[in-house]
């Protein structure tokens, strides 16, 4: 497969019997930028994975065709002997994963994973599989390591938190678009019930700290939220 740093021309087929799994893996695939495709039993996935698909993130409980006979067909088939699967199973002993991966498995995730670390393992694995190349955003001597998650600013680290990393990435990401703070909240923490929009304000505020002059990139747009602009903008909106 050819090397892209365009997640756009990644395909990534998502398998799974629980809707709430797929739909949750595969907003934050899609929030990666990949394209997601979706299955929700072995048979289907089976019929869906082609030539075209990058990488399989694929359960193992599934009705029918259960994932390890699933991963033992696609390695089996010329078309399909070479792309990455991922298992992400509630089976977490031992020989569950050995079996996993000495069918071909390129990498075992065991439920409940947070969405973040499944999404590095699998850039991880796009990595190893020569299909994405280590993505970095960078933004006027701002150097953003994704698959990292790491931040400098002019070859110096920031110290980001987790959620200050994430927050800044996702802001740098939609440059000029305005953020109410609880799209933030919805984004950032996610499921966090006892997070107020207060919370978006402090760490803004840590955030702009941390990246002193730079902070002049972030703007408070009154009456709704932040944005992220590139170009140098003396006022705020």
């Amino acid at each position: 497969m050819p090397i892209t740093a365009d997640p756009s021309d990644i395909d990534v087929l998502v398998v799974d019997d629980e809707k709430d799994v797929v739909e949750v893996v595969g907003h934050f695939l899609e929030e990666e930028g990949y394209t997601v495709h979706t299955a929700f039993d072995g048979e289907e996935a089976l019929e869906t994975a082609s030539g075209k698909i990058d990488l399989i993130v694929l359960d193992i409980m599934l009705p029918g065709v259960d994932g390890y006979e699933v991963c033992r067909e696609l390695r089996d088939r010329v078309e399909t002997e070479e792309i990455p699967i991922v298992f992400l199973s509630a089976k977490t002993e031992e020989e569950d994963q050995i079996e996993g991966l000495m069918l071909g498995g390129d990498d075992y995730l065991t439920k409940p994973v947070s969405p973040q670390v499944l999404v590095a393992h699998v850039k991880a694995v796009l990595r190893r599989s020569g299909v994405e190349e280590s993505s970095i955003l960078e933004v006027d001597g701002l150097k953003i390591y994704e698959d990292e998650y790491r931040a400098e600013l002019n070859e110096e680290d920031l110290g980001l938190t987790l959620t200050e990393f994430e927050l800044l990435r996702y802001l740098v990401r939609h440059p000029r678009k305005a953020f109410t703070r609880q799209q933030l909240l919805e984004t950032i923490w996610k499921d966090a019930m006892m997070v107020t929009e207060r919370t978006v304000d402090a760490h803004i505020k840590n955030l702009r700290e941390k990246l002193g002059d730079f902070a002049k990139h972030i703007q408070t747009v009154r009456g709704v939220g932040y944005r992220f602009v590139q170009e140098e903008e003396s006022a705020e909106a």
